[in-house]
This record gives C-alpha cells, sequence and structure tokens, in this order.
C-alpha cells in the first residue's frame, strides 16, 4: 500500500523531470544518494570523518589555518587575562606589522614612553597599549622574531610565488633565536621559541636536527597545557617519518589527530604505515584501548583499508568510540552507491558490493545485539538501510517504521521518511491511469526535492522500466531521453503511441504534466509535426501533407518558414536564400507543390509543365540532408553521417550519436526528387531545359548511390552520360564544365 507521503514524493520526479522540454536531457544516474550524514550528530573532534561525506558538513568546516589562527589568538587571549580584545590580538600577530612592533619594542626601553607614542596603527589597540604599558618586553621581541621567520615557513599568499629558503637567514635566525632561550623568563615564551626553532629547522629539513632540539628545548619549558604541545609534536613526527621511524610518528600522528582541531587534518593527511610489522610496533606505543582503537580508525581511511574490518578491530577496542558510526555512514554510502536501484541496470546488482552488504548485516545485527553502543538509534537505521539494499524490502520498511515510531529525532525521521519512499518506488509493479492520478494529486514538496535530487532520477528508471515491461516504450523513451530524442529519430510507432496518450491529457494529470514537462505546452502540435516528418522522410509529402494541416493554423510558423526553389549547382547546406526569396511555411510549401504538381499534370504546355515538375523536384530535394532547408524535416543534422552512410555494407539513414541516444535519422532519400526531376526531363520543351533536369537528376542519383552504402561499387554516372552524349551544345553544358568539378572530371575521363 502506498502512503501518502511516498505518493507526492514519486509524482515530485515527474515535475520538471529535467528542467525543459525540448531540451536536451541530462543522461541518467547510476548511482542514487539518500543517505543523510547529519543523522549523525557533528563533532568538531572528528571533523576530518565527514570530508568522506562530500559536501554536507563542508560548510561547518574551517579551513586548518583559519582554525588554528582562531586557536591560536584565543590562547593569547587566555594567557593575557582578557587584557585586550581577540580582533586586538589578532591584528597585532598577525598583522603586517613588523615595523610598528620594533617600534613599540625601542619605546619599551624609555621610561617616558606613552601611548600617545605609539605608531598610529597600534595607538587605538588593546594589546598594544598592553604590552607597552606593562612592558613585555619579551613577549614583543617574540612577536619580532616570529615575524622575521614566517617567510620561511609559510607558504606565500600567492600561490605562483616561491617560499624564501635562504638557508643562511634561516640558520642565523635559528642561532639568534637559541641564544635567546636559555635567558627567558617566561616558560610560555619559551615555549614559542621553541616552536619557532623546530620549526626552521624541520622546514630546513634537517630533521635530526629536529630531534635534537626537541630534546634539549622540551624539558626546559614548564608551561601549562598549550596548543603548541601539539603543534611541536606534529614537527617531531614529521621528522620521524622522514628519518624512517614509521611507528612513532603514526603514533604521534594518531594522538595529535584526536588532540587539537587544528592540526587534524595534517596530522590526518599525514598517517602513514607502510608494513604490517611497523603497525603491531605503533600499537606496541598505545597506552589503552582507546589510542588502540584511534590507531585503527585512522587507518580505516587508508584507500586499501577494509573498512569493515577495521570497524571491528575498533568495536573490540572501545564499543563506545563515535567513529564507528561515522565509518559505517561512510560505508553504507558506499554500498548505496553501488547497489540501491542496482536491479535497474542491465548489469544488475554488482556480487561484491552484495556480499560486503550481507557481512555489514552481520556486524551491525552483533551490535544491536550486544546493547553497548552510546548511538542505538543510528545501528537501527543501519540495519534497516542494508536490508533495503539487499533487497529485504518487507524486513527494510518494517525495521524503519519502527524507528520512525520511536525516535524523537527531526533528522532520523526525516531520513526514514524518504528511505521508505524510496522503498516504495523499488517495489512498484504496476502503473495504471488510477495510480498516475492519485501520484499527481499528491504532488509538491520542493524541500524533499532540494534535499535529495536524486529521487527524481529513481523514480524515472523506475517506471521507465515499468513502461518497457508493460509494452509503453514510447512513454519509457520521453521519460529517460525527452522529446528532442525521439524528434530525432522520429519512428511512427512511437509517434502513434504517444498520439493516443494525448486524448488522456484532460483526465490524467500525470500525463498531462509529463506531456507538458517533455514535450511542451502544444505536445499535439509538436507530435504533428514529427508525424508528418516521419511521412516526409519517406517521399510520401502529400501524406505529411494532411498530418500538418492537424497542426493549429496560428501556430504552424512556429515549425519553420523555408525558401526551396533557389537552385544551387553545388550544393551548400549553409547557403542562405536571397532576401526576396519567397518563404513558406509547411502546410504553403505543400499546398504549392500540390498545385504544382495538378498543374502540370493537367496542362498541355511542356514548358510550364516540365517548370513545375522540376520546381517540385527541386523544393524536395532542398528539403533532404544534401541541401540548405534540411531543419524542414530533421532536427538535428551530423555532417559526417553522408560518409557513414557511404562506407557502410548496410544501407541506413539512423546514425548514433552523443546528443541522440535513440538514433538520429537522416533524410537521405532522393527517390521523389529524382522521380519530379525524370518527370521534367520527359516533358522539357528545349535543350537548355532538359540538360537542367538532367544535372539535377544527376546530383540525385549520386546522393542516393552514396546515402545507400555501396562501398568500392561502381559510381553511377547514368545521368552524367545523357549530359554529355546528349546536350554538349549547350549553354548550361558549358556552365556545368565551368562551375561541376565532378562533371568537369567525368567528360576528362
Amino acid at each position: 500500500m502506498l502512503r501518502p507521503t511516498a505518493c507526492l514524493l514519486l509524482l515530485l520526479g515527474l515535475a520538471h523531470l529535467y528542467g525543459g522540454g525540448q531540451c536536451t536531457p541530462l543522461p541518467p544516474t547510476e548511482t542514487y544518494d539518500f543517505l543523510n550524514p547529519r543523522v549523525i550528530d557533528f563533532d568538531s573532534r572528528l571533523a576530518p570523518f565527514f570530508l568522506h561525506f562530500g559536501g554536507a558538513y563542508r560548510e561547518q568546516l574551517e579551513q586548518p589555518y583559519r582554525q588554528q589562527r582562531r586557536d591560536n589568538v584565543a590562547e593569547w587571549h587566555e594567557r593575557f587575562c582578557d587584557q585586550a580584545d581577540a580582533e586586538e590580538i589578532d591584528a597585532v600577530v598577525y598583522g603586517d606589522n613588523l615595523n610598528q612592533l620594533e617600534i613599540l619594542l625601542r619605546l619599551m626601553g624609555r621610561e617616558d614612553a606613552r601611548v600617545a607614542d605609539l605608531p598610529p596603527g597600534l595607538q587605538a589597540n588593546g594589546f598594544a597599549r598592553h604590552l607597552l604599558e606593562a612592558r613585555c618586553r619579551e613577549v614583543t621581541e617574540y612577536l619580532i622574531y616570529a615575524k622575521r621567520v614566517e617567510p620561511f615557513v609559510v607558504a606565500p599568499d600567492d600561490a605562483f610565488a616561491e617560499r624564501n629558503i635562504s638557508r643562511a637567514d634561516m640558520e642565523d635566525l635559528l642561532t639568534e633565536g637559541l641564544d635567546r632561550f636559555p635567558r627567558l623568563e617566561s616558560h610560555y615564551v619559551r615555549l614559542r621559541y621553541a616552536y619557532q626553532l623546530i620549526r626552521l629547522a624541520h622546514y630546513l629539513k634537517e630533521y635530526a636536527y629536529v630531534l635534537e632540539l626537541y630534546d634539549y628545548l622540551m624539558p626546559k619549558v614548564d608551561a601549562n597545557p598549550s596548543l603548541l604541545d601539539d603543534w611541536i609534536e606534529g614537527h617531531r613526527a614529521g621528522a620521524l617519518q622522514a628519518l624512517g621511524d614509521y611507528p612513532q610518528s603514526a603514533y604521534l600522528f594518531s594522538r595529535i589527530f584526536e588532540r587539537s582541531p587544528s592540526k587534524r587534518e595534517s596530522a590526518y593527511y599525514s598517517f602513514a604505515i607502510q608494513t604490517d610489522e611497523q603497525w603491531r610496533q605503533a600499537l606496541l606505543l598505545c597506552q589503552n584501548d582507546h589510542e588502540r582503537a584511534m590507531m585503527y580508525v585512522l587507518r580505516a581511511h587508508d584507500g586499501r583499508a577494509v573498512v569493515l574490518e577495521e570497524l571491528r578491530h575498533i568495536y573490540a577496542f572501545e564499543p563506545t568510540n563515535r567513529a564507528l558510526e561515522l565509518l559505517t555512514m561512510r560505508e553504507l554510502q558506499e554500498l548505496e552507491r553501488e547497489l540501491l536501484g542496482s536491479n535497474l541496470r542491465p548489469a544488475g546488482p554488482p556480487e561484491a558490493a552484495e556480499a560486503r552488504a550481507v557481512e555489514m548485516q552481520a556486524f551491525v545485527n552483533s551490535v544491536i545485539e550486544d546493547g553497548l553502543t552510546e548511538q542505538p538509534e543510528f545501528w537501527r537505521l543501519a540495519r534497516g538501510v542494508l536490508e533495503l539494499l539487499v533487497g529485504d524490502y518487507f524486513y527494510a520498511d518494517r525495521t524503519l517504521a519502527t524507528l520512525g515510531q520511536d525516535t524523537e529525532s527531526d533528522s532520523l525521521q526525516q531520513q526514514v521518511a524518504i528511505l521508505r519512499d524510496v522503498i516504495d518506488v523499488l517495489e512498484l509493479s504496476q502503473v495504471s491511469d488510477s495510480v498516475e492520478i492519485h501520484y499527481y494529486g499528491l504532488l509538491t514538496d520542493p524541500e524533499t526535492q532540494q534535499r535529495y535530487p536524486d529521487f527524481r532520477e529513481l523514480v524515472n528508471r523506475k517506471l521507465e522500466a515499468i513502461y518497457l515491461r508493460t509494452g509503453r516504450e514510447a512513454k519509457a523513451n520521453l521519460m529517460r531521453y525527452g522529446f528532442d530524442a525521439i524528434a530525432k529519430n522520429p519512428a511512427i510507432e512511437s509517434l502513434l503511441a504517444l498520439e493516443r496518450l494525448t486524448d488522456s491529457l484532460n483526465r490524467n494529470r500525470f500525463d498531462r504534466a509529463l506531456f507538458t514537462d517533455r514535450i511542451g505546452a502544444h505536445p499535439a502540435d509538436d507530435l504533428n509535426n514529427l508525424l508528418g516528418n516521419h511521412y516526409l522522410q519517406r517521399g510520401q509529402w502529400k501524406a505529411a501533407l494532411e498530418i500538418y494541416r492537424r497542426i493549429t493554423p496560428g501556430r504552424i510558423d512556429e515549425y519553420g518558414r523555408y525558401a526551396p526553389f533557389v537552385r544551387q549547382l553545388n550544393d551548400r547546406v549553409n547557403f542562405s536564400p536571397p532576401a526576396d526569396a519567397a518563404t513558406y511555411n509547411k502546410v504553403q510549401l505543400l499546398d504549392r507543390l500540390n498545385a504544382l504538381e495538378e498543374e502540370a499534370d493537367q496542362s498541355t504546355n511542356d514548358t510550364l509543365a516540365a517548370r513545375n515538375y522540376f520546381n517540385i523536384g527541386l523544393a524536395l530535394y532542398n528539403l533532404t540532408y544534401f541541401s540548405y532547408n534540411w531543419p524542414f524535416a530533421d532536427v538535428f543534422r551530423s555532417g559526417t553521417s553522408a560518409a557513414r552512410a557511404a562506407a557502410r555494407r548496410d544501407p541506413t539513414s539512423v546514425f548514433s550519436n552523443p546528443n541522440a541516444p535513440l538514433g538520429n535519422l537522416e533524410h537521405f532519400s532522393m527517390d521523389q526528387p529524382l522521380y519530379y526531376f525524370e518527370r521534367a526531363l520527359r516533358r522539357a520543351p528545349d535543350r537548355e531545359a532538359a540538360a537542367l533536369a538532367t544535372y539535377y537528376a544527376a546530383k540525385a542519383e549520386r546522393n542516393q548511390h552514396y546515402a545507400l552504402g555501396r562501398p568500392g561499387g561502381a559510381r553511377p554516372f547514368t545521368y552524367f552520360g545523357i549530359l554529355a552524349d546528349n546536350y554538349a551544345d549547350t549553354d548550361f553544358y558549358e556552365e556545368l564544365i565551368a562551375e561541376c568539378r565532378t562533371f568537369a572530371w567525368y567528360v576528362s575521363r
């Protein structure tokens, strides 16, 4: 039984299916994304995990440098007992103010120095005023020193600029800092110098010296815990890794990853283990099960990791570790992309993904049965998702329905709702008029459409599969590919099927919405235009005329105006007729051809009859692939189609094309033009008229030969032979020799 919400959402896939009636539709997707990682409460301590979830949390994550800067300013603010605002501290610590700080330092040497003596850029800054009033010389000297170090250790703002790596200057700064370090009274300032010194050595790539500095400096620092501790540990871990000590390095990075938000991302990307033995040694460095679990958490993000195995290890060490939910959601999303809707794909579900889903089911069920997790509702959701992905729709719906009733979480309720709607779609087996009307009556939920854009495509693919299975191929093609694709290859069966559907538009709002979106506001007219094109392409222009007459008279000009009575000795598709050439819409033109034929058939005047027959042939010729009025009967023309036709051994006029998923029909047929040129030749009143008709018959004969696909076969020159044998004394013959290279070549053989 379909629930109201499901019906509403399903119909949402029919309104604005691809964002434009006759535009080329977007290609159908092979994957779907309905799982929302927001069902897991956001935890900034584990932010990097969310990078695996696309953009869902990206807006909540700070860039590492911005977070490092914010945390650094906050610590300065705390250490100075709120003597200045954070914004003022930031301006001093990160501002381009080295000269101003040097002036501030000189003022500290004057007993009579006052705030008014500060440089203008610092006079209004509370932090700078406090440094002067309290004579914080060591801090100011450090700030100046840090700004001098910065160019050597910070990437330039301009990505194309090179970092200043003068080794001599960096070594001088190291010497200067080491000289100051023992004389510093403030252990906090000592810690900051230690960071700058170790950082300089790291950027000099003197990794052994980094460790030597660490062992020398850190025992001499007795400061309260600081974020700098982990900043320093990061350089130490990097140096260890560079020197080949991967176990110790990996362990340190795992601790930095958990403790330091500002260095978490760099620790995450720096974590590396190369061998199983290194992994065993790293685990031995862990102090407790929590640290061991976090090692497995980081290893789970390796592209080669088997996530389920890492989940089992983490769970064994620490069943309440929050990374379990995050990593499980990541795995569920991977399985969703591989399995959801896979029965709608020609290849079906991949066996390896199905096996992973079954193994995940066993793990999730064991977690639920143990009852040790602090997030039981998430694990119930995971159970329902996995039941859905392996095709157990009955159990999945039951699991999710119970969870939806029990949870008080809005995000979980929304997640359950969309997943149950997905189940309804996947379980559909028949679509009748009454079902379609029911769906349409429950339309409009833009919030869900915005949150789950893939729902539309899932609905399209499912309905398409049902329509194909139940013999409604035209409707399936209309949904999947759009009217533009049908128009490029207007098969009569599809057109007639869609024409029959127009009879239901007044009673079936679903079909009305589908036709409005995929065809436009006037589907009956557009279908009649294609039906007329179908008959014209097959040489039945009088039948086409009767179809075109069904188009609303006031709209017939929207299907083009044409000037097909202009002659070209050498065909140019991009030819523009003279501005004064008479133009006709489709009905007017075919009416005109009808009138010309009736007049010719009834006339005893050979001049009039020959002219009329020739003009009919000329117009029909100019409406084909080979001439400038080709848009009369074709929606799309490919410049390669004629060559592809000529190269084929089996004649065809339908060609594959990336822009034509149902194929592109090219109007090659020369039967009708050749027929009327031959009639013009038989009634020709003089040799000039006969020569003209013969030449156009030759063009039609040649085009027909290439279009039928006869690679390597002899080219027909029947009408060229007639021209050469019978009309060499005409003025038109001389014009052909000068203008037509093919004819000139034929004569000179």
